[in-house]
């Protein structure tokens, strides 16, 4: 039972592993239109506007190896620690069993180039400090 379940868990993170990175691959087998496409067009604009957009991707596949199998953890124990807390209380915390599972259960289950792309610095109109 163990084997299966190691295995389970093994198939999980590499289909999240080399899901995320893969993803743009994918979606580069479409067929070509005759026509040009004004998606097309701003993908292009986009893409050079930022050439480090590809480094950000594979930055994130790389931390999904940590992440993911974080993330699966972390919700596993929590689901234990639901039951277990359901189990002491009789039933009457399942508002609070719920909400730690939601908290380690919910979120993103994988990381993008733009979650680690830093956000620009936003300028105030009145910006006191100097330089």
């Amino acid at each position: 039972m163990k084997i299966v379940a190691r295995t389970i868990a093994l198939a999980v993170v590499v289909f999240f592993v080399l899901g995320g990175p893969l993803a743009p691959l994918a979606s580069a087998q479409q067929p070509t239109e005759t026509k040009p496409d004004v998606m097309q067009e701003a993908m292009k604009a986009s893409a050079q506007q930022d050439p480090s957009k590809s480094s950000y991707d594979v930055g994130a596949g790389v931390a999904n190896l940590f992440y993911v199998p974080g993330k699966v953890a972390l919700c596993g124990m929590s689901g234990v620690f639901s039951a277990v807390l359901l189990a002491v209380t009789f039933g009457n915390a399942y508002k609070e069993a719920a909400g730690v599972a939601r908290e380690a259960c919910g979120g993103k289950w994988t990381l993008v180039g733009d979650d680690l792309r830093p956000e620009p610095q936003k300028r105030r109109a009145f910006d006191w400090e100097t330089n």
